[in-house]
């Protein structure tokens, strides 16, 4: 199996640039995006842009994959992604990359905390797991924090403006997390490895870090002390779902309960050290947390 003509949905997204840069950086792949009509995004020159109605008809999705070799999809779950699988297998494509990107969903107790949120994700695997027999294969990337996003806008609980930083417990818990372009660097790498990245889950990361070892890695980029707020993780749980059955759900309630299953072992967050990660597979090199934390901060 070659996969060579790519087409990327969701590539003007917070993702979705840093896969279509490590695509278009190889001249083995033909890289093209599919673009809602109301989208105000821009992409390279050369890059073509395949437009399609808001509401991603099947007439549309049928012509922009029309001879496309693999898919790739960043797009939110609010979006019908079985109708897009089902009009990637009617045009023939080989390879299918689901919006899996974030956390390890294939943990029970992830989808146990946040069914809401990554309950779609679980149902578009197994949705894809069901039309294997039609040629269709798929990899799941799997990347914990996209790292370099998460810290520079605070999402996980480094307020870097401000040199705050919020610590659940003692800060101790390692887990793996991935910056952007080792993101789209991983995507590149499965679909030049068709074989052996078909039809299985991918976890990849840039490093495994914990609280502490990021606010000292902060603390040095800066040359300040950060001032630390300790909080109980197990009474930020409760809060959080104390919410939810209020029917509230909103950035505030996830940013809580995501930061927790990476911060409290058993949530499948530190899978690089319990030797579940793909990095070697992939060709994929261990990042500087140092470096890059300095790289965000200097902005």
């Amino acid at each position: 199996m070659s996969l060579k003509n790519v087409i990327i949905l969701g590539a003007g997204g917070n993702l979705g640039p840093s896969i279509l840069a490590a695509l278009t950086s190889d001249p083995h792949f033909t890289v093209s995006v599919l673009s809602r009509h109301s989208s105000t995004s821009t992409f390279p020159p050369g890059v073509t842009v395949h437009r399609i109605g808001d509401d991603y008809p099947e007439a549309d999705l049928l012509a922009a994959f029309k001879g496309q070799d693999a898919v790739v999809s960043t797009l939110s779950h609010a979006v019908g992604h079985k109708a897009i699988i089902d009009a990637a297998i009617k045009a023939g494509v080989k390879r299918f990359v689901p919006s899996e990107f974030g956390s390890n969903t294939r943990n029970a107790n992830v989808l146990a905390l946040m069914p809401k949120l990554f309950g779609p994700k679980v149902e578009v695997v197994d949705y894809l797991k069901e039309k294997e027999a039609t040629g269709l294969t798929w990899s799941a990337v799997v990347t914990g924090a996209f790292f370099d996003w998460a810290l520079k806008v605070g999402f996980l609980g480094f307020d870097i403006p401000a040199r705050e930083a919020t610590i659940f417990d003692d800060g101790a818990t390692r887990w793996a997390t991935t910056t952007l372009a080792q993101i789209g660097r991983a995507v590149r790498n499965t679909l030049l490895v068709p074989e052996q990245s078909a039809n299985r889950y991918l976890p990849v990361s840039s490093f495994t870090v914990s609280q502490n070892s990021v606010l000292a890695a902060l603390e040095e980029a800066t040359g300040q002390k950060w001032a630390v707020t300790r909080v109980d993780a197990e009474a930020v749980k409760r809060a959080a779902l104390a919410r939810l059955e209020k029917g509230e759900f909103d950035m505030g309630v996830v940013t809580d309960l995501i930061r927790y299953l990476h911060f409290v072992d058993g949530y499948g967050s530190n899978y690089a050290e319990e030797g579940l990660g793909c990095n070697e597979l992939l060709s994929l090199e261990t990042e500087s947390l140092e470096e890059t934390v300095a790289r965000v901060v200097k902005g």
